[in-house]
């Protein structure tokens, strides 16, 4: 549960609360890492400019979590963002055959975008029409249908006909 009580204190709207449960939020290990707090704002257009503009390079590494955590908090309260307009973004990588050809035809897309993309795809009426354009949809083969003449004998006589009998000796 560190999301919801992470989420919970950054929209408090009180910069004085201290961090609660710092001993799993701000832990080498925690799921809430500066990656994380960066991706919420993504959706967000002038903290998402500022942030990347200042903080998206590999000394965001280096920052304490804590202070980090803080000035987040502050930019929160300054740019007026509401907890409504953090979107949900899985952070995890979908392994389909659809998220591996859209990596390879669109390289330039960061993986959560080609997830969400993935998702409006498969909400989509027409994703055949997407499927097959990616090559991705299963032609069908026809099935040869097997037309097996099947000698139909319907009484003994025509069975007896059917075979020759033969003296021996």
């Amino acid at each position: 549960m560190p999301f919801k009580t992470f989420n919970s204190w950054l929209f408090d709207g009180n910069l004085k609360t201290e961090i609660p449960n710092k001993e799993v939020l701000l832990k080498y290990n925690s799921p809430i890492t500066q990656t994380y707090v960066l991706n919420m704002f993504i959706l967000n257009g002038k903290l998402n400019h500022y942030l990347n503009e200042y903080f998206n390079n590999i000394g965001l590494r280096y920052l304490d979590k804590e202070e980090f955590f803080k000035f987040i908090k502050k930019c929160v309260i300054d740019f007026k963002i509401k907890r409504n307009t953090i979107p949900f973004i899985r952070m995890y990588k979908k392994n389909s055959k659809l998220y591996e050809r859209l990596r390879v035809k669109l390289p330039v897309l960061k993986s959560f975008e080609i997830s969400m993309l993935c998702d409006s795809i498969d909400k989509m009426d027409d994703k055949d029409i997407i499927y097959s354009s990616l090559g991705l949809d299963k032609p069908s083969k026809p099935q040869k249908q097997k037309n097996i003449e099947k000698n139909k004998i319907t009484n003994l006589d025509d069975l007896l006909s059917e075979f020759k009998i033969m003296r021996t000796g």
